[in-house]
């Protein structure tokens, strides 16, 4: 390596990227196409963004941050590269460091912040807290990393890296038995489910009273699940449908009957905790109401322009929901 830069702890130089290891961690961030988009962008525009390389006292380097643009250079041929290159004193300092950096450079996967997070804590050097002030982040961060790399299937970990499957539902599906982890990962991905609605099928799945049948309609059908489970909790005012006629409907039908079910819900929710729970001064509700009211105002009009297109049928009524579970009032339709 030819010095450039001098610094206590690190120097800007030219390394070989054929003589630097790979992070076996960061890698799983990097994707196929990810690494071809990295090659033509180097090609046109040369390197902007030198990747971070750890050196131990023996000389040994270690990609820290930037294990995509080190992949395109290798295939690209090149035998040296710009890079800041950090002096580190035990290996243990490279994972708390490529942590540090991946959560400034705001890395794209966060099962390898979940690895790294394990791989710290394993030194018995960290506790959770330590790590957390460490970073910036909460314990409650820490945890919800940590469960990625630990409580996650292998299966359900591939879709986080392929990035078909978001960090949230991936956590809230680590909270599932193992046997379960799986075909709810797919049926959720299938069926287009949102990280809401995901959490909140996870919360009735671990329910120690949830019966058994109920569990598997959960894995097998989600969105019908989720409907059941919210017309059961809070309302009984949506159209009455059979369920050959409900099957008959596309998807984009299945999808706004169960979030328009759920919405209900939630709206009736509201309501209960609105007497109860108004801003202070120091809350930050206020503002959050007054967005919930734009958008319900937006929301309802959108509504009246498409309620003249109906063909209700005979079993369709407009109702007004009272307490949960209960019609207060039964308008036949065109009233």
């Amino acid at each position: 390596m030819k010095e450039a830069e001098k610094h206590p702890k690190s120097r800007i130089d030219r390394v070989n990227p054929a003589l630097v290891q790979d992070n076996q961690v960061l890698a799983l961030s990097v994707n196929r196409q990810e690494v071809e988009q990295s090659t033509h962008f180097i090609r046109e525009y040369g390197l902007l963004t030198p990747p971070v390389v750890g050196q131990m006292q023996d000389g040994s380097c270690r990609v820290l941050a930037g294990e995509r643009e080190f992949l395109a250079l290798r295939e690209m041929g090149n035998r040296t590269a710009e890079a800041v290159v950090v002096f580190v004193e035990e290996p243990e300092e490279m994972d708390r460091l490529s942590l540090q950096l991946s959560t400034l450079r705001k890395a794209p996967n966060p099962l390898s912040e979940g690895m790294l997070v394990q791989q710290i804590l394993q030194t018995g050097r960290y506790t959770q807290a330590q790590v957390g002030d460490l970073l910036g982040k909460s314990v409650s961060w820490v945890n919800k990393r940590l469960s990625l790399a630990t409580r996650l299937q292998p299966a359900v970990r591939t879709l986080v890296t392929e990035k078909r499957l978001c960090a949230h539902s991936a956590q809230s599906i680590a909270k599932l038995p193992e046997p379960a982890q799986t075909a709810f990962a797919h049926s959720a991905l299938r069926e287009g489910l949102s990280k809401y609605a995901v959490e909140t099928l996870v919360t009735a799945y671990n329910r120690p009273d949830t019966p058994a049948s109920l569990q598997e309609h959960i894995l097998r059908e989600p969105r019908h699940a989720l409907a059941s489970l919210v017309e059961g909790r809070a309302v009984h005012c949506v159209p009455t449908k059979t369920d050959k006629a409900v099957a008959k409907e596309l998807p984009a039908q299945r999808s706004l009957r169960s979030n328009l079910t759920l919405l209900l819900a939630c709206m009736r929710d509201a309501e209960l905790d609105l007497p109860n729970a108004l801003p202070t001064g120091e809350s930050s509700l206020g503002g959050l109401m007054y967005m919930c009211h734009q958008r319900c105002r937006l929301f309802a009009s959108l509504l009246a322009s498409k309620l003249p297109q109906l063909s209700p049928g005979k079993d369709l009524s407009v109702v007004e929901v009272g307490e949960p579970g209960r019609i207060v009032q039964e308008v036949p339709h065109g009233h």
